[in-house]
């Protein structure tokens, strides 16, 4: 089977294509206006209860430190005093838990 390149649904395909990156832009604006347009006419949004109280849950840990201060310290005072113990057993699980991604 032969293609003929001057197929008409070929053209097509081809001036499809070969929109540039303006008109794309352009049309792409162009819908989001129409989209807009829609929305300001009376379409009305309604958040669930738990989607606020996702919401707010998280702005709280985007406030949160990203250090824990008191923990901090507590671990320096106890490795400075050679307090500080490691369970190789927990280090090993939490290993394998990690490598595994939680399968296991």
């Amino acid at each position: 089977m032969k293609i003929d390149p001057n197929h008409p649904q070929l053209k097509i395909a081809k001036n499809k294509e070969l929109k540039t990156a303006a008109e794309k832009a352009a049309e792409l604006q162009g819908e989001a206006a129409e989209t807009s347009a829609a929305t300001v006419a009376g379409d009305k949004v309604n958040l669930s209860d738990r989607s606020k109280l996702i919401a707010k849950a998280r702005e709280l840990a985007a406030q949160a430190p990203d250090v824990r201060s008191e923990k901090v310290a507590d671990l320096t005072a106890k490795i400075a005093a050679g307090t500080y113990k490691v369970s190789s057993e927990q280090v090993a699980n939490s290993i394998i838990r990690k490598s595994f991604n939680g399968i296991f």
